[in-house]
């Protein structure tokens, strides 16, 4: 278990207000503790970084890249071409990392967290692909079994202050990728942790999935039935 330490921070109105003025601009919109935490992370992180420094063929390459651009009539992002070609004119490469923090990063998906993201997805489908095939009573039974989570279950994402690494693979997977294309109109964004219980979830539906591999599961067929939705939602 990480051991952490909780220490008392005062701040100015203008640092906060230019806390959650960045805050606002992400996606997953982290909290203001989460935002201190992250920026704190950054800034470490970019002492130890090395910084940009573009060989000549590649200042070559990003000039004549914004040369192409600027003849691109419908080219909308006119402001970072010129950026550039300051920054490579001036040597001011700092610059850049500092107004395009999203491409001057280190950042690395962890394999194991996105196999875990994608196994949740998977088990959700099946979880709604079941729900929908019940019939009216089966489907009564399931709510009267399981209670509020088991009206509709529906995929909320993960948390995202607490879990935003996840709701972010999510979110990059349904909406650039074009997977679990029901999920596409959801926010994903649960507003509660859920890690935990997919986690828990994840254990029971490879049970079931181990029990499906005798006879008598593949002759009933593959969608969860109604006693294998109420063992799964019960954990929920």
């Amino acid at each position: 278990m990480v051991k952490t330490e909780r220490f008392e921070l005062r701040l100015d109105e203008s640092t906060i207000d230019r806390i959650d003025a960045w805050r606002g601009e992400q996606r997953d919109l982290p909290s203001r503790a989460e935002a201190i935490r992250i920026l704190v992370y950054t800034g470490l992180e970019a002492g130890r970084r090395k910084a940009f420094r573009p060989t000549s063929s590649e200042k070559l390459i990003m000039w004549m890249l914004g040369e192409v651009l600027r003849q691109h009539k419908g080219y909308e992002d006119m402001k970072s071409v010129e950026l550039i070609q300051s920054a490579i004119y001036g040597g001011h490469f700092w610059g850049l990392e500092w107004e395009m923090s999203g491409i001057f990063h280190d950042d690395v998906d962890d394999p194991e967290a996105l196999d875990f993201v994608v196994n949740t997805m998977a088990m959700w489908r099946a979880i709604e692909w079941g729900y929908e095939k019940l019939s009216p009573v089966d489907r009564q039974r399931v709510e009267d079994q399981v209670g509020y989570w088991g009206k509709d279950p529906k995929f909320d994402g993960f948390d995202g202050n607490e879990e935003g690494r996840y709701m972010s693979m999510a979110k990059f997977m349904v909406e650039k990728l074009g997977r679990f294309e029901e999920f596409r109109d959801r926010s994903l964004n649960a507003h509660a942790n859920t890690v935990s219980t997919y986690r828990e979830m994840l254990q029971k539906y490879a049970e079931i999935e181990a029990r499906r591999g005798s006879p008598a599961y593949r002759r009933a067929g593959q969608l969860l039935n109604a006693d294998e939705l109420i063992e799964l939602l019960k954990l929920r």
